[in-house]
């Protein structure tokens, strides 16, 4: 009898035990930017790392198509639609604006450099515990410095706002700052706008360029040194669902995640920039870089943004000027 039980006891260890470290798990992953963009083959390279991470048992699926609009990624992650989720945190404003530091005007040389400066910045300040109070943060990572893509010439500041340019999320401030006329409309619209006549032009990476086959109407592309500003980007995950998953499968994910997940989307979002801009070249698109003297016209009306930042930064608590000091020299050391 004695043998029996104790039998029975190895098999229910057998049954249970054994499997919860090598148990085969899917993360359902939410999607929204369409199938032509350049983070269908960088999101399915990401969950290769994790699958790869975690000896094949957690595999990431990500949707066919979007089960919710841009600013409403966040929310279907939260309440458990998904699991995980591509946010922006520019479309829910005021809930992350410590993490949009980043998007800051001439911050942000290139995704590379940026996106593992963001994620290293956030996290040696402990700035997560303050932000994610109902998510997890799973990596964060930024677009390549952002252009001015017309339909019409323009390279001056009365020039641009004489025309209506689309903006989104980060740059709306900076549209602000400069006085700009603007339709305000989430980047899945930008191509039915600028085909319509609705917007003049908009503002985007140069992967956007290709990515929402804006190549095929805008002709006319205006370039800031250190970017008109960049966007701050998460990958988010429903706390529930990653605490649901087994040891082993979690370590995998964190692995192939955080810093490493950043210079990941790095390496992508710069490669998908080069080839928006060499497709730019080969249509005998006009490439400009704007003049330092209109620059210099520039930059102390977008001081207006950095000001903003410092103020909603101060008022959760932290000091503003030290944590924005702090991230200039990660990225600054990080480029050298």
């Amino acid at each position: 009898m004695h043998r029996k039980t104790a039998l029975l006891a190895f098999v229910a260890y057998a049954l249970v035990a054994l499997p919860a470290a090598a148990q085969k798990q899917t993360l359902r992953m939410a999607y929204w930017a369409g199938p032509s963009h350049h983070m269908v083959q960088t999101q399915e390279a990401w969950a290769k790392t994790v699958l790869e991470a975690s000896d094949g048992n957690l595999v990431i699926e990500v949707d066919k198509a979007p089960l919710a609009k841009p600013d409403g990624q966040y929310d279907i992650v939260k309440n458990g639609v998904r699991d995980l989720a591509w946010h922006v945190p520019g479309y829910t404003a005021g809930r992350f604006d410590l993490f949009q530091a980043s998007e800051l005007p001439f911050l942000c040389p290139s995704s590379t450099v940026c996106s593992t400066a963001l994620w290293k910045w956030y996290n040696k300040h402990g700035l997560v515990a303050k932000e994610f109070t109902d998510a997890t943060l799973v990596t964060a990572f930024t677009t390549g410095p952002f252009s001015i893509h017309l339909t019409k010439p323009a390279r001056t500041l009365d020039e641009i706002r004489a025309l209506k340019i689309r903006v989104a999320g980060a740059s709306v401030p900076v549209a602000k700052a400069l006085n700009w006329s603007v339709a305000v409309l989430p980047a899945t619209d930008a191509y039915e706008t600028l085909q319509r006549g609705v917007v003049d032009g908009t503002v985007f990476p140069w992967e956007a360029v290709n990515s929402f086959r804006l190549n095929e109407l805008v002709k006319f592309h205006l370039e800031i040194p250190g970017g008109l500003l960049s966007s701050a980007f998460m990958i988010v995950g429903n706390t529930k669902a990653i605490d649901k998953l087994t040891p082993a499968n979690k370590a995998a994910l964190m692995k192939a995640s955080g810093e490493a997940g950043s210079a990941l989307f790095g390496k992508y979002w710069d490669a998908a920039d080069e080839k928006g801009r060499a497709d730019a070249k080969q249509r005998n698109h006009t490439i400009d870089t704007i003049a330092p003297a209109e620059l210099d016209k520039w930059r102390p009306l977008l001081q207006a943004t950095t000001d903003e930042w410092l103020k909603k930064a101060n008022a959760k608590g932290v000091d503003g000027q030290k944590l924005l000091d702090d991230l200039r020299q990660m990225i600054k050391a990080a480029t050298n």
